[in-house]
């Protein structure tokens, strides 16, 4: 019989999960990493075009110019479903402690299905337009996908259309201000597994040159 990783336990059960091997550091995360996500399925390039990327806290204009930290820079980033600017979001976010950084630069988690959305909220998510700007290849979308699997939702890149849309976006953002985010504070070696189509994830307020480095590879699934 195959014992699956106790991760898949947490995973399964409230939408993340924290791996922990005592001594990693450096490219010995990096690879953990790699071995955990192709546990759970097929990597998938970020807005780099990497397979693995290295995640700083920046300066607006340091900032990929459409990413949260483009507008938010060492504030706080709100919270987001990654890859919300493509047609069909990645399944987990993996990230891997490389440097913590100090405490304030937390990463926070919220499921969205605790939310407390009724009936008719659901409806209004899965059916009213937004726009997802991301270039050439914007398009229209819901926030909640149609077979209510998963959230879209990112500041940085959706806007509402109409009213119904707006009526949405302000349902979200309510709810999110009113939820009792899981708070994680980073230490050397730590590996957090997210389920990107139940919980979102944001950040801490940060400092500028804090040393803060985390790896970070998405997963197709």
């Amino acid at each position: 019989m195959i014992t699956l990783p106790k991760f898949f336990l947490a995973l399964a059960k409230r939408g993340w999960a924290q791996h922990v091997i005592e001594g990693l550091e450096g490219d010995a995360v990096v690879s953990e990493l790699n071995r955990v996500g192709d546990l759970l399925g097929t990597r998938i390039r970020g807005r780099t075009a990497s397979l693995m990327e290295v995640v700083r806290p920046q300066a607006v204009d340091d900032a990929h110019p459409r990413s949260l930290s483009a507008r938010y820079g060492f504030g706080a980033l709100p919270f987001h479903a990654e890859l919300s600017h493509r047609p069909r979001p990645c399944r987990y976010v993996l990230l891997g402690c490389i440097e913590p950084g100090p405490l304030s630069t937390a990463t926070l988690l919220l499921d969205w299905r605790a939310l407390d959305f009724s009936p008719e909220e659901l409806h209004l998510l899965e059916s009213a337009p937004i726009f997802v700007r991301t270039g050439r290849r914007s398009f229209y979308s819901t926030i909640l996908s149609s077979d209510r699997s998963f959230l879209r939702y990112d500041p940085g890149c959706i806007e509402a259309i109409d009213m119904r849309g707006q009526a949405a976006l302000r349902l979200v953002e309510q709810r999110l201000a009113e939820g009792l985010p899981e708070v994680h504070h980073w230490h050397r070696g730590d590996i957090l597994i997210i389920d990107n189509w139940r919980v979102l994830h944001g950040r801490g307020t940060s400092e500028q040159d804090t040393g803060r480095c985390l790896a970070r590879i998405l997963i197709d699934a």
